[in-house]
């Protein structure tokens, strides 16, 4: 028997890639938008004439309990202030199909609702086109150039999974700097970013670009970027790269 309609349970909102935890059932901002009208009239005509004004991408808006230390939640808030467009991707996964936009998180706020639990509230400024799509970005590769380096997923710097969402490079205690590079052929953008996705600094396909010398981490530590890669016509690709170092 054909299934009559798609259940939105178990659906994802993340933005930049970071999936926002605790929102509430019927609660998935997919924004409304809306085109008016113009007077398109000349002394010619008899009857009044109309023509359709540029589209307005709209809003959208959601809420769930507030969780202390989500880390999408904290996105959301630092999104909140930063005055930056950010991307919000809605993943129905009945659907097979992420819905994506761009928007400013306008607003961000707390409330009580019933049976004394406190919520959040998030209202977004859609500001660019919207896509529906089937499949990400695709990626081929990414790799660093210091020797010896140990890879997760192992095939990372020739064959990454599509499925992968993380990425680590494990190099050697003595290695204190190093190169990341993205093949992905068919992207129209590639960015790194260093700040959780507050900022980025746009890569060249199959190039090396040096990962940022004051984060590179201590003997023992862990350090972590974001890679994002954009494709016409498919959901953005977001992976996050770990440096840990011996």
């Amino acid at each position: 028997m054909v299934k009559e309609h798609i259940d939105t349970t178990l659906s994802t909102v993340s933005i930049d890639g970071t999936t926002i935890d605790g929102i509430s059932p019927g609660s998935l901002p997919f924004p409304k938008p809306s085109r008016g009208t113009k007077d398109v009239t000349t002394i010619a005509d008899i009857v009044k004439k109309k023509g359709l004004q540029i589209l307005d991408p709209g809003t959208a808006s959601f809420s769930g309990i507030c969780i202390p230390g989500d880390v999408g939640q904290i996105a959301l808030k630092a999104a909140s202030s930063d005055m930056e467009e950010h991307t919000i991707q809605v993943t129905v996964p009945e659907a097979g199909t992420v819905f994506e936009y761009q928007a400013y998180v306008s607003t961000d706020y707390p409330s009580e609702e019933d049976e004394n639990t406190l919520m959040f509230n998030v209202d977004l400024e859609v500001t660019g086109g919207f896509v529906e799509a089937i499949t990400y970005a695709g990626i081929t590769s990414i790799e660093g150039a210091g020797a010896g380096i140990a890879y997760f997923p192992a095939l990372a710097n020739t064959a990454l999974p599509t499925t992968a969402d993380e990425v680590v490079f494990l190099e050697a205690n003595g290695i204190t700097t190093d190169t990341v590079e993205v093949t992905a052929v068919d992207a129209s953008y590639i960015g790194i970013s260093h700040d959780g996705g507050e900022s980025w600094t746009e890569l060249t396909s199959g190039t090396g670009a040096t990962f940022l010398a004051t984060n590179w981490p201590a003997a023992g530590g862990l350090s972590t970027a974001k890679i994002m890669v954009m494709e016409t016509d498919k959901a953005t690709r977001f992976v996050t790269l770990l440096i840990a170092r011996e």
